[in-house]
């Protein structure tokens, strides 16, 4: 499930949501990808020191969640990335997204839109990754809750 999901308030181009992923199972669980119709893109994405200063990049693995156990998902932490928003994301708009975990299983929460200033951090891709710039400062995150 995700608890307290949420996505940055944005008019165009990146955003990402946070939230905390809770695994109420006896064994662990792995996320490897999320979709959503409110972006063209979705990418797992970490947040590390590169070079000196923190930048976010694919998250290679998926986001592992222990059974019976959490995995928080913050600004300038591990967080879903919407590339190429299909429209804007509006304080307290609804955006559906669904998170299909290693098993081919899928989650499908409801997060909110919402206005937040932080999260500047920059750029690292990994190789295969997208390759898509991103700003130095991303216009969107999301909590996740469910």
């Amino acid at each position: 499930t995700m608890t307290d999901p949420w996505v940055k308030a944005a008019t165009t181009g990146m955003t990402a949501a946070f939230g905390t992923l809770r695994n109420p199972t006896d064994r662990d669980l792995v996320v490897m990808s999320a979709s959503s119709g409110a972006a063209a893109t979705m990418e797992l994405h970490e947040t590390a020191m590169v070079d000196g200063k923190m930048a976010m990049r694919p998250k290679q693995g998926g986001f592992q969640v222990p059974a019976h156990g959490s995995h928080e998902l913050k600004p300038g932490g591990d967080h879903l990335m919407l590339i190429d928003l299909t429209g804007p994301v509006q304080p307290g708009a609804d955006l559906r997204i669904t998170l299909t975990l290693a098993d081919a299983s899928t989650v499908t929460f409801t997060a909110v839109g919402k206005v937040f200033a932080g999260g500047n951090e920059s750029y690292q891709p990994s190789p295969g990754g997208s390759g898509l710039p991103m700003p130095s400062r991303p216009t969107g995150s999301m909590t996740m809750g469910g």
